[in-house]
């Protein structure tokens, strides 16, 4: 998903300064396999919330290993725009 971030963000010219991602994965078994995945990618940006949904949107609709997971288990989690703290004059 990070390496996503960063394909996507030169597509749609998206600024960023860094971006982190946290992931919860939960197992069954018998027989073992990964039944949920959640996640919240953070992304250090000043680019508008409407631009922050359109990067996670092309993440969950082209990116090979999201799509991969999400055909195998229940995958939900959530993108948060970090704000760089304004320097005061």
């Amino acid at each position: 998903m990070l390496k996503n971030v960063e394909r996507f963000s030169g597509i749609l010219r998206f600024d960023y300064r860094r971006a982190t991602i946290h992931v919860a994965v939960e197992r069954e078994e018998p027989p073992p396999r990964i039944v949920r995945a959640t996640y919240t990618l953070r992304v250090e940006t000043d680019e508008p919330d409407a631009r922050v949904a359109l990067l996670h949107r092309n993440i969950l609709k082209f990116g090979t290993i999201t799509n991969t997971l999400a055909a195998a288990a229940d995958l939900r989690g959530e993108i948060v725009a970090v704000r760089a703290p304004r320097e005061e004059s």
